[in-house]
């Protein structure tokens, strides 16, 4: 479904992401790991059409995509949930929903998803006139994953999805992804700092280091990687077989 092939990007002369070559099969949560600043944010702001990226080019479902303004990308159904969230806070959360759906004109299909999105996030249909600015972390993180979901994606990228919140509201973010791929067919491009939990529900993985990729293969191949576990699992593998 997305083909990255050569791909550097970056800020002026400087470069973040440096010759990247990523595949993404429909049906799949792909998980992209790396220290901060290794380029990952970039990464996904170069798909998604935020930044244009230096070299290489960027296909989605065999069309080109680079290059192209990033309104036309959501158009395409390449759709992103930016680290931070990114949610206008004095807005309601219906006004925030209906603001993913602004390039849509299908009444139904929106009404539809509407509904999914309270199903998938009861929370957000009781809060639905309460400014945007108002709700908790974990409840802004619902609503701008809601918004994403109100643009009908095809492949969504997630940019820390989990970044700050609590235990409880991680889990709930973490198994909304696996069922995202799991009963609602999206395909997924993940950036998640919890590696362990990214891994879990992912179907493949890459590592990314100063722009460069530096490891790719299956989660479970990635999880049983002792390399990684010490550097991203927060084990020391020496340790687990004394």
């Amino acid at each position: 479904m997305l083909s990255i092939e050569g791909v550097s990007s970056g800020y002026g002369k400087i470069l973040a992401v440096k010759d990247v070559n990523l595949l993404v099969e429909e049906g799949e949560i792909v998980v992209l790991l790396g220290a901060n600043g290794a380029g990952k944010s970039t990464l996904l702001r170069t798909i998604s059409g935020a930044m244009k990226p230096k070299s290489g080019s960027i296909i989605f479902k065999g069309q080109r995509i680079d290059g192209k303004k990033p309104h036309l990308i959501v158009k395409e159904g390449v759709v992103q949930v930016e680290e931070g969230r990114g949610i206008l806070s004095r807005m309601s959360v219906k006004e925030n929903l209906d603001m993913g759906a602004y390039l849509r004109s299908d009444k139904d299909g929106i009404m539809k998803d509407l509904e999914r999105v309270f199903q998938k996030f009861p929370r957000l249909k009781e809060r639905l006139n309460q400014n945007a600015g108002t709700l908790s972390g974990g409840e802004q993180q619902m609503l701008a994953i809601g918004r994403a979901m109100m643009a009908n994606p095809k492949l969504l990228l997630m940019d820390e999805p989990s970044l700050g919140l609590s235990p409880n509201f991680v889990e709930l973010i973490i198994r909304a992804i696996r069922e995202f791929r799991d009963q609602d067919g999206y395909t997924i491009l993940l950036v998640e700092q919890n590696a362990k939990k990214a891994l879990d529900i992912a179907d493949r993985g890459y590592i990314l280091e100063t722009g460069r990729i530096v490891l790719e293969g299956t989660a479970q191949d990635l999880l049983n990687n002792e390399e990684l576990q010490r550097a991203y699992l927060g084990r020391d593998a020496k340790t687990r077989e004394d």
